[in-house]
């Protein structure tokens, strides 16, 4: 892996206070453009939107699954939570008995604890029972039936039923339900009991299962006790919470999550074996991760089930041999852990006649589960030992591909060894403009490297009183996730972290949904969340915000159809007026509708107060062109109709790699070899020969400059052509001519000009043409110099005159003459070398200072002498490209794709267009950027 790629360029403009209406109001005042002015060309699409691009971490922290999630409203049912905590004895009107921890009574080998109730004293009019406090109380709410299922057995001398009730902490009974008898032998019991009208929604309620009969010196059992409401579509996970995130509209869920896969020992990590089948059968286990006790009556299956359920897709952890306490299982004893994984995906995805397949249909889904994405481990980065990339994650990565080769594979830390499919970032801040300055963190990421899943990320400003953020952090997310959507073609899903939290115990100080047993609430950052689930297309379309505060970002998609959504994140305290320009579509229905989420930046909901900031819907009046106001302190998601072509976009003249998307081939790019079109895994380590063959120009189309033309970089002047079926090169126009399509899934599909029904298409490791719609990805190019330059001694002039040269070991321009001194005659001259870091690319080598390297060093150009580190080759080696003023060449940093070797004012730097910092300016950046090759000064 390379080190993270810099912040792209952020909008250095100013923002304009004029004609500024009411936060969300329609405006014209913005309509003589002299105001920011945000453009979209919604016929044009840059990449897909992924189906998984939002979804959410679930794991069992802050009694997000245990108390949460799992509805059973009965802490502590199988009595392993600290003997009988949770439980007392009930007695009234003169009745008598006491409550123990029995462990002579196993219900079962995986539940040995059981609940004793001794009487001593139980005549008729008497009381004597138990009762539980539940998970800070027990929520009830008005007319609504409970189910409560228990195993129990007496001693044999009791003779009687029990009764079950569910009541207020004073004895105020709410609902009731009757067990005629109970006998000698361990036995499940099963009642339903409803709530009257008028029952209070609250928590100050108890769990009470009583004696009903004589049975003085006798004694009875309890055992895997529980006792819950209706719940989400009958899975057994509480239905306020589940309502909340499938409201997101969520399109993954990253289960069993994070700290809680792994457990601090390995006694102590996720066994998924024993959280499957049933209840009474599962032993639970220590979450020492977090702090309690998980009975994993929400076990894995629940897991999977809530995916489903919301129409997400669960993106399945699986324990990789590492737990928090830093131990390493040894490599010698690691493939039972495999095993565990291949049987644990077989059980989600496996037919029902293989072995855990058939485990999953017995617990009442026959259909496999829909994960395409398992990642190994969590958060291994922690693994000094170097155990994840040695030996870890390839015996997890090719026993998975060898079984599954369709599923895509997420790393939990930089990883050499082995292919890398998808690799995990987290980011936390409790700065709440952090992630507005991380907004254009991938827009240069690699394109050619592992895919981006954020697995967790959040503003950290809860309180110790309440387990949500403000809206300031909110909107700050909101800008992160702009940027995460322009970026979908390498972001493959964003999952916000955690997703839940209890009011009452929590371990994680800023949640999206904070609950108590009764009730629960989103935080701002739960309506951020909910926005962008419910107001994002399927395509992310060409667009530019200009004359904005750097702070103010934006988004715009779409969908087949013409919904068009720009969505917005204004974290500045003034309002925004701006101009917006649709462009490409056919028309623009006068109706749109803004989803908009404002108030006081350190604002934050809570039990009392759910929806002190909560989103507002409003119409406003739409065009091709037209002004809209962005409150302060906001994110807006504007919702209109523009039908338009629906076009794939490639940037011509500016190289690019193709790769296959077919599962079990996404380690392929599109090559040339021999003269014929085929494809061929390409890496980093590749020959400069494979690396090349793999890189294209695409050129405005021979045939139609609509269209484009594929020329090899490898055969210049040849072109990727089809004769027949047949892909080679050649320069007929007609057959050298695909116009872009939308792909069959995420990428771009390469139409023939002449041939409109047939596609470029994989076939069997090669390529073909095929009335098979077939998507290919845009990568950067495996060569990464767009342009040739010969090695050797030259001297480069800016477009000043002036001539690059090193003065004190800093980069700089200056006059230079044939009766300059000497000196500077050698200064000014560079050895053009192959780069340090990739034969495709180009080191500045002085030629006074044999070893010394022009390289970035804090944006500024210095020359050093090389210390052969990584870094060093990263920062001392450029890539060629066609000057950005038409002329020469511009130098592009090799390990920031959107910077550029720039002269600004006698000094060099590496500036992106228009970013924040000094050689980022704006004005002439094209000239600034491009250079000239001359003679050497110096023979």
């Amino acid at each position: 892996m390379q080190r993270p790629r810099l912040t792209a360029t952020l909008l250095a403009l100013t923002l304009l206070g004029a004609g500024l209406t009411a936060a969300g109001a329609w405006s014209a005042s913005a309509a003589d453009g002299s105001g920011p002015t945000l453009t979209a060309d919604v016929s044009r699409t840059t990449t897909n939107v992924n189906k998984t691009q939002f979804g959410d971490i679930v794991e069992d922290i802050n009694h997000s699954v245990e108390g949460g999630l799992g509805a059973n409203m009965v802490r502590n049912s199988t009595m392993k939570e600290n003997g009988t905590s949770s439980w007392s004895a009930v007695t009234a009107g003169g009745g008598a008995g006491t409550i123990a921890l029995d462990t002579t009574q196993p219900l079962n080998s995986a539940n040995g604890n059981s609940l004793k109730l001794s009487i001593t004293s139980n005549a008729r009019g008497q009381r004597v029972g138990v009762a539980n406090s539940g998970f800070y109380g027990i929520g009830l709410a008005p007319s609504t039936k409970y189910t409560a299922t228990f195993f129990a057995k007496t001693d044999g001398t009791f003779r009687g039923g029990l009764t079950v009730d569910l009541e207020s902490t004073t004895g105020t009974v709410y609902a009731k339900a009757t067990v005629h008898s109970v006998n000698s032998k361990w036995t499940k019991y099963s009642v339903t009991m409803t709530t009257a009208a008028n029952t209070p929604v609250s928590t100050a309620n108890r769990f009470v299962i009583a004696a009903d009969g004589v049975g003085a010196g006798s004694a009875l059992y309890f055992d895997v006790v529980t006792c819950q409401p209706p719940t989400y579509h009958n899975s057994g996970l509480r239905k306020d919470l589940m309502d909340k995130l499938a409201a997101t509209k969520p399109g993954f869920f990253r289960v069993p999550g994070g700290n809680y896969l792994e457990g601090n020992t390995l006694s102590t990590h996720f066994d998924w074996k024993t959280t499957i089948g049933p209840i009474e059968n599962r032993p639970g286990h220590q979450n020492d991760a977090w702090g309690y006790w998980s009975t994993d009556q929400a076990g894995l299956k629940a897991y999977l089930d809530m995916a489903e359920q919301t129409g997400a897709q669960p993106l399945l952890a699986v324990f990789a041999g590492y737990t928090l306490n830093h131990t390493v299982v040894p490599q010698d004893q690691l493939a039972p852990y495999v095993q565990d994984a291949l049987d644990e995906i077989q059980y989600a995805i496996g037919g029902p006649y293989t072995k855990w397949g058939a485990k999953r249909a017995a617990d009442g889904h026959p259909a496999p589960y829909d994960v395409r994405y398992v990642e190994i481990g969590n958060e291994d980065w922690f693994d000094g030992t170097g155990s994840y990339n040695n030996y870890r994650f390839p015996m997890f990565h090719d026993a998975i591909k060898a079984a599954y080769p369709q599923l895509q594979l997420v790393a939990s830390a930089a990883v050499n060894s082995r292919p890398v499919d998808v690799i995990d970032d987290h980011y936390y801040s409790g700065d709440t403009s952090y992630f507005t300055n991380a907004a254009h963190t991938y827009d240069g990421a690699s394109r050619n490297g592992p895919k981006h899943l954020v697995g967790e990320y959040a503003t950290t400003n809860g309180t110790k009183d309440n387990p949500t953020g403000t809206l300031a952090g909110a909107v700050s997310e909101a800008a992160f996730m702009t940027g995460m959507v322009r970026n979908a073609d390498v972001v493959v899903g964003a999952s916000y972290a955690p997703a839940l939290s209890s009011v009452d115990d929590f371990q994680w100080p800023t949640n999206e949904i904070a609950f108590d047993a009764a009730t629960s609430f989103g935080s701002p950052s739960y309506w951020v969340q909910h926005i962008f689930g419910t107001n994002t297309g399927d395509y992310v379309v060409s667009s530019s915000l200009a004359g904005a505060d750097a702070a103010v970002n934006s988004v715009v998609t779409r969908t087949a159809s013409g919904t068009v959504y720009v969505t917005v994140a204004n974290p500045t305290n003034s309002p925004v007026t701006t101009q917006i320009r649709l462009n490409g579509a056919t028309s623009v229905r006068p109706n749109g509708t803004a989803t908009v989420l404002t108030g006081d930046p350190n604002a934050r909901n809570s039990i009392a107060a759910p929806n002190t900031i909560a989103p507002t819907t409003s119409t406003f009046t739409a065009s091709n062109s037209f002004a809209y106001t962005f409150p302060a302190n906001s994110v807006v998601a504007l919702k209109l109709n523009a039908p338009a072509p629906l076009t794939p976009v490639l940037n011509v003249n500016t190289g690019l790699s193709l790769h296959v998307t077919t599962p079990g081939a996404t380690d392929r790019s599109v090559a040339v070899s021999n003269g014929v079109g085929t494809t061929t895994v390409v890496t980093a380590s590749s020959s400069d020969a494979d690396k090349l063959g793999a890189s294209f120009l695409p050129r405005p189309g021979l045939a139609d400059p609509s269209c484009y033309s594929l020329e090899s970089r490898a055969n210049p002047g040849q072109y990727l052509s089809h004769q027949g079926d047949r892909i080679t090169l050649g320069t007929d126009k007609r057959s050298a001519t695909f116009c872009a399509a939308v792909g069959n899934g995420t990428g771009v599909a390469f139409q023939a000009y002449d041939d409109r029904d047939r596609y470029l298409a994989y076939h069997d490791g090669g390529l073909r043409l095929d009335n098979r719609r077939d998507s290919f990805t845009i990568g950067e190019p495996w060569w990464r110099s767009d342009v040739s330059v010969p090695l050797g001694r030259a001297s480069w002039q800016a477009d000043t005159g002036d001539f690059l040269r090193h003065q004190n070991y800093v980069a700089k321009t200056s006059p230079i003459t044939s009766g300059s001194p000497a000196t500077d005659l050698q200064d000014a001259t560079f050895t053009l070398v192959p780069g340090l870091s990739d034969h495709s690319c180009y080191s500045f080598e002085a030629v006074n200072f044999p070893g010394y390297y022009l390289r970035h060093y804090n944006f500024q150009v210095v020359l050093n002498k090389s210390d052969g580190s990584a870094l060093f080759s990263d920062d001392a080696t450029f890539c060629a490209m066609t000057g950005h003023n038409g002329q020469g060449i511009s130098w592009q940093a090799y390990a920031y794709e959107d910077h550029y070797l720039r002269q600004f004012q006698g000094n060099v730097y590496i500036g992106a267009d228009g970013g924040p910092r000094t050689g980022d300016a704006a004005t002439g950046w094209a000239d600034d950027t491009s250079w000239l090759r001359a003679a050497p000064w110096a023979a």
